[in-house]
């Protein structure tokens, strides 16, 4: 309990560890933007269980919160349903509508996260390897790093934690010491892990100009953007900006080493299993990845993430096999899944499906859980006045830093889903979402946030 409960503790530790605020969809975005840098994961405050004794503190009252809840969405535009647990016991306090399956908006992220720390131990890291085939072309092959850097391996980075550059260093040694070097390599970039449509044919056409969305591939650099801030634009085929990286760090590396040989861009190709490793390059922790997608709610790394967890269960990296992995995992941790339709493993569909009750009832599981993985999805979210989309959120003296939760906002919907321990010290998991809010949105993130302030009472 005490990892949840000592809200002094807890609040200074945040102001402390304040990171960088994240991009979201349609205007769920931070007021100013902070100096570019690639923050570690939160520490882990997940090395035990949620301890039962919590029981001890005084549970809220169930009217008074409901009552509350009222309060807060009386005469307010569009449709709230709304569920609180009480994380000791799983008992349910707040059932507006709780059930009722909704648009989750980037809630959904909650599924995806807790489907890859279900499946993944938290220190895997994924690799991005130089190869050469029989027929002495070049291969970068991509292993769903999401986060590549252009640049040289940053080891204390999360954002190009692994860097073309250090891997093209590593290629032209290895190259160099074959029994014979060519005159001229083609380089092509195998993008098998992640088959099938690499774009959501459920997602509005204008996601990809608004930014918020790219071709799903691998590798790719700084999450399919442009560059390595979060917020800069979106590149069209990443995968093929991957490749023309490597191949001009290729250039400069072979002539740095006075190894007389030339690369050329080949294009896009597929698995060559009889190809022979040259160098790799090893991501972040899935860990300290799993945080940088939470906090930044970054639906490129949402939707590989959901491709690998597919690719860890056996299943392959598509889309179709992504959605199906991910809601199989989310089921075999008992959550009540009554309703749930993934669509995609972002939230960036209007069309997929989940109650607040899943959602409320996925947070309860994972703070009690046995497992230690699922535990840490508590300290991937962001904070209340601090990190990530909530930097500007909740910022007063009497919430910043007493709330971890997920936000969620698409055209019509908004949705604030996490953790809040109440002044007696009972921690308790909330979801709320809000529906048919089109031209409201900032008036219904404020309800979101009242109740959850509510909740801290």
């Amino acid at each position: 309990m005490a990892r949840f409960l000592s809200r002094g503790v807890w609040l200074v530790a945040v102001l402390a560890l304040a990171a960088l605020v994240g991009w979201h969809v349609l205007g769920d975005r931070p007021e100013a933007q902070l100096p570019a840098a690639s923050p570690s994961a939160l520490p882990s405050q997940a090395r035990e269980p949620f301890s039962p004794h919590g029981a001890d503190a005084p549970l809220p009252s169930a009217e008074e919160l409901t009552s509350a809840v009222e309060a807060a969405t009386r005469g307010k535009p569009g449709q709230y349903a709304v569920a609180v647990q009480d994380v000791a016991t799983g008992e349910t306090l707040v059932d507006r509508n709780a059930a009722t399956p909704g648009v989750p908006a980037s809630s959904l992220k909650l599924l995806t996260g807790a489907a890859a720390l279900a499946s993944f131990e938290r220190g895997h890291r994924f690799t991005t390897r130089a190869t050469l085939d029989s027929e002495r072309r070049l291969r970068l092959v991509g292993g769903g790093d999401a986060l590549l850097g252009a640049g040289a391996s940053r080891p204390d980075s999360v954002a190009g934690h692994a860097g073309l550059e250090t891997l093209a260093k590593l290629t032209v040694e290895a190259l160099s010491k074959q029994e014979k070097v060519e005159k001229g390599y083609e380089v092509l970039v195998d993008t098998s892990l992640f088959p099938g449509p690499a774009l959501n044919p459920e997602w509005a056409a204008d996601l990809v100009t608004t930014n918020n969305i790219t071709e799903v591939q691998t590798p790719v650099l700084n999450a399919g953007r442009a560059s390595a801030s979060h917020s800069s634009a979106v590149v069209r085929q990443p995968a093929n900006a991957a490749l023309a990286a490597f191949v001009e760090a290729l250039t400069a590396q072979a002539k740095a080493a006075k190894v007389e040989t030339a690369f050329s861009v080949g294009g896009q190709t597929g698995s060559d299993e009889h190809a022979s490793e040259l160098a790799s390059v090893e991501s972040a922790t899935l860990l300290e990845q799993l945080g940088y997608m939470e906090e930044h709610s970054d639906n490129f790394m949402a939707e590989t993430f959901g491709r690998l967890v597919a690719v860890q269960r056996g299943a392959t990296g598509s889309l179709e096999h992504a959605r199906e992995q991910v809601t199989a995992a989310v089921k075999e941790l008992g959550v009540d899944t009554t309703g749930l339709s993934m669509v995609d493993t972002s939230g960036l569909a209007a069309t997929n499906q989940v109650s607040p009750a899943t959602l409320a009832g996925l947070l309860t599981h994972a703070a009690t859980s046995g497992n230690a993985e699922l535990r840490e999805l508590a300290s991937l979210l962001p904070v209340s006045g601090s990190t990530g989309t909530l930097a500007g959120r909740l910022n007063t003296t009497a919430t910043t830093g007493l709330v971890r939760a997920k936000t969620g906002t698409l055209a019509a919907v908004v949705s604030l889903s996490g953790y809040a321990t109440t002044a007696d010290g009972r921690l308790l998991s909330f979801s709320v979402m809000a529906s048919d809010v089109q031209g409201a949105l900032t008036e219904a993130r404020g309800v979101a946030d009242t109740i959850a302030a509510t909740l801290l009472k």
